[in-house]
């Protein structure tokens, strides 16, 4: 399972959940008729929040959060952290590095021979050719994508073999139904 760690946190803070990544998985795997045991791992990408040259006090502290929550996720059976960066462009800040990370490994591991599902959690159009390659290698792709149609790229949704939607009620089961304070 590949998880694109920002666009997973977007959909649930936009409907006000509380993103728990561990039940999420389970969801997930459930909704793909995947028995769990099958797993070989998730992948999760994600970047750590800016710092600057002199870190603010804030950034201090988000950073901190951070490496709380990335300890706990590597704690969790088969799961892998992979980091990008954030970058400052102006008021506003980006991760880099995320898709392509997430592409090369749907790649090497379709290539491989390692894997014969693959669930992408993601929306983006940049890994419509990692898709296409990982189908070309044999891959099934199941593409776990919000239920709003302008949250996920439609060319990433043509080319996945299967899909499931994250609903309101996927949400809420993945998270014991905590909302955000």
């Amino acid at each position: 399972m590949f998880v694109d760690g920002e666009y997973a946190r977007k959909i649930f803070k936009k409907q006000n959940f509380r993103l728990d990544v561990p039940g999420l998985v389970k969801k997930v795997l459930a909704e793909a008729g995947i028995d769990d045991q099958l797993l070989l791992r998730v992948y999760f990408y994600t970047a750590p929040p800016y710092q600057s040259t002199n870190p603010t006090a804030d950034e201090k502290q988000r950073y901190g959060q951070f490496m709380k929550w990335k300890s706990f996720l590597e704690k969790q059976d088969n799961f892998e952290i992979k980091l990008g960066r954030t970058e400052r462009r102006g008021p506003d800040y980006e991760q880099k590095m995320v898709d392509v990370l997430l592409s090369i490994d749907l790649v090497e591991l379709s290539a491989k021979s390692r894997i014969r599902t693959a669930i992408l959690l993601a929306g983006d159009s940049d890994l419509v050719p990692a898709v296409k390659k990982a189908k070309d290698n044999g891959v099934k792709v199941i593409l776990c994508c919000s239920e709003d149609k302008h949250e996920y790229h439609r060319e990433l949704w043509m080319e996945s073999d299967k899909r499931i939607h994250l609903t309101t009620a996927i949400m809420s089961d993945s998270c014991c139904g905590k909302t955000l304070a």
